[in-house]
């Protein structure tokens, strides 16, 4: 196999090292109530901007505004929800200066301020949204793996570790770019518990760019149930299957974990339907949860953040989480984080 993206990896691996942390990561004073993280950006469109302790920036979903910062609406709309689990929209023209709480923050409508209450809000999250990011550990963990050489081969990206999604997507990404980026076949494998082959089937997809494929329907053999545990794996075309155990291993969470998350999914689904939240919240939302380190349902919350890198503004926080995800995964899977944090649009997509 020809080894691919050396350059680029050890390129980033510079990269890492010298450039400064994102908005979300910057480290933030705890011990004082002004600079504190209150609200995390759902969904953004039009021109909106933020006017804080750095001046007045652009405003991205995944920014972490924080106490005295007013969030200003301009040619479109805002989403962000409190990290008490309280989400608010304002509008073109509107701005929102935050408070330690909604009720501690004034909206500025048409040149009259007032405060807000709960029936300005939609409360998305009764448990409260993650407190924050450690953003040297994060820089630390890119850098430790920017400068891993990728073998040209497929990778097994998702599935791995626990979920609750009981019809799962299957991921993978090939390296091999050399024969260029047209369709290409594949065979992806399934085994069981016990190391049987329940399902060998052949998918396509291109080098270079995040690959999926769904069993419909699932195949024989395949139970979705709790603590079941299966190994997959994507082979070239034409290649053996191996007889131990394939690369990436996942395993149903027990029937408590799989029920919460269901619940926590239909309710953010009502909502979507009923209109109380929008598209970019609805998925951020489910990444949101499915990402926090309290879930760890790292691989379920993968579709939600690929359906936010196509709203206004969404590809950049998308590319991190998938980068933090990625590093979770561990072995080669951890080689394609750097790539997706620095240019995820190159990767995304078919």
């Amino acid at each position: 196999m020809k080894r691919i993206h050396t350059r680029l990896l050890l390129a980033t691996a510079l990269l890492m090292v010298t450039m400064p942390l994102g908005a979300q990561d910057a480290a933030k004073p705890d011990d004082t109530e002004h600079g504190r993280d209150v609200a995390l950006v759902t969904a953004v469109r039009g021109e909106p901007r933020l006017l804080g302790s750095q001046g007045e920036t652009p405003l991205r979903i995944g920014a972490r505004p924080t106490v005295g910062d007013e969030v200003i609406a301009a040619g479109g709309s805002v989403s962000l929800v409190f990290l008490t689990g309280d989400l608010i929209t304002i509008r073109d023209g509107e701005r929102l200066m935050l408070g330690a709480s909604l009720r501690e923050s004034t909206l500025n409508a048409g040149g009259t301020t007032r405060g807000l209450g709960q029936e300005d809000a939609t409360t998305v999250s009764r448990s409260g949204m993650q407190t924050g990011r450690r953003g040297r550990v994060w820089q630390a963990q890119l850098a430790s793996v920017s400068g891993i050489r990728g073998d040209g081969m497929p990778i097994a990206v998702a599935p791995r570790l626990a979920i609750a999604t009981e019809h799962p997507r299957f991921y993978w990404f090939d390296t091999d770019t050399s024969g260029g980026a047209g369709a290409r076949t594949y065979i992806l494998v399934l085994k069981n518990e016990e190391n049987a082959v329940i399902a060998r089937q052949t998918v396509r997809g291109r080098a270079g760019r995040l690959n999926s494929f769904v069993f419909d329907p699932l195949p024989a053999g395949f139970e979705p149930a709790p603590r079941m545990h299966y190994h997959w794996t994507v082979l070239p075309e034409g290649a053996a299957v191996p007889d131990g155990q394939l690369d990436a291993g996942f395993v149903f969470v027990d029937r408590a974990g799989m029920d919460a998350a269901h619940a926590r999914q239909q309710r953010l689904d009502a909502m979507r339907t009923a209109g109380q939240i929008d598209e970019a919240s609805y998925h951020l939302l489910l990444a949101e949860i499915f990402l926090d380190e309290r879930e760890r349902l790292f691989s379920d919350g993968i579709p939600h953040l690929l359906a936010l890198a196509e709203t206004p503004h969404g590809e950049e926080y998308a590319g991190e989480q998938l980068a933090r995800t990625f590093l979770r995964f561990g072995n080669q899977v951890s080689a394609l984080a750097p790539m997706f944090h620095t240019h995820p649009g190159a990767y995304l997509g078919q």
